[in-house]
């Protein structure tokens, strides 16, 4: 669902970066002006594109994420090191929730067995 979800919003941004390029500098201007109403727009849009599913969620909740870290950059608002805190956040939330569903598995593998 995780993975689904990540791999969903990866896509999902990389068309929205695709369609970005191609809009005109005014509108591209004010979408980093009014980043939340863009970052908004982009989790609603992929929540409704993936059918309000637990799936879409997470997705959304990614792009959301993505969107975010992408505006900054094209704001010129975030620095390397705050990149690096960010990846760091992002890898320890990956980590505990792999580690979370090793778990859960290995708890539905005893409770079948």
């Amino acid at each position: 669902m995780l993975t689904s979800g990540l791999s969903l919003a990866v896509l999902t941004c990389t068309g929205f970066y695709l369609i970005y390029t191609k809009l005109p500098a005014r509108i591209k201007q004010w979408m980093v002006k009014h980043s939340l109403m863009t970052d908004m727009t982009a989790c609603v849009l992929t929540y409704a594109l993936f059918g309000g599913t637990v799936t879409a969620l997470f997705a959304a909740a990614f792009t959301g994420i993505i969107i975010s870290i992408l505006l900054a950059l094209l704001n010129n608002e975030v620095t390397a090191e705050a990149l690096e805190m960010y990846a760091k956040k992002l890898q320890n939330i990956k980590t505990k929730f792999v580690d979370h569903v090793a778990q859960q598995i290995r708890k539905q593998e005893t409770v079948n067995a």
